[in-house]
């Protein structure tokens, strides 16, 4: 059950997620290239977790990855994040990115991709390059 009074501060969850991960050896520095390198890279070595835990890295996933798109590109956050605290794929439907007058969900691969795995969705690398909202973004900001 979701609890829609347990949203959180996606910017927050972001940070908290570049410093466990650098920690352990990763390279998330809110670049370009920690997107299109280090996030496959993660999302291979934890493949074969518990359900449980992939969708609390996917809700660090979302936050990480929109944060980084909101910092390169002075997007921001619109609607309700939840947290890996409440993971339950709700992100897919109330968070959003905003960067001028183009919007996308952050976790929408995140969500396809443990739900359906690498040979369905690709790599995150693939998906930044022909996303074509992403694209749009990436290419006029």
């Amino acid at each position: 059950m979701i609890d829609q009074n347990k949203t959180e501060d996606p910017a927050q969850i972001a940070n908290l997620f570049a410093a466990k991960y650098n920690n352990a050896g990763y390279q998330f520095d809110f670049s370009m290239k920690s997107l299109l390198v280090e996030m496959d890279k993660i999302l291979e070595a934890n493949s074969n977790h518990s359900l449980e835990n992939r969708e609390i890295l996917v809700a660090e996933l979302t936050a990480y990855f929109g944060e980084t798109i909101c910092q390169l590109h002075q997007g921001k956050w619109e609607g309700a994040f939840y947290g890996p605290l409440n993971p339950n794929g709700v992100n897919f439907y109330t968070c959003k990115i905003k960067v001028g007058d183009s919007e996308f969900g952050p976790s929408h691969f995140f969500e396809y991709y443990v739900s359906n795995g690498k040979k369905s969705e690709g790599t995150f690398k693939n998906y930044l390059q022909t996303s074509e909202k992403l694209v749009g973004i990436l290419k006029n900001n």
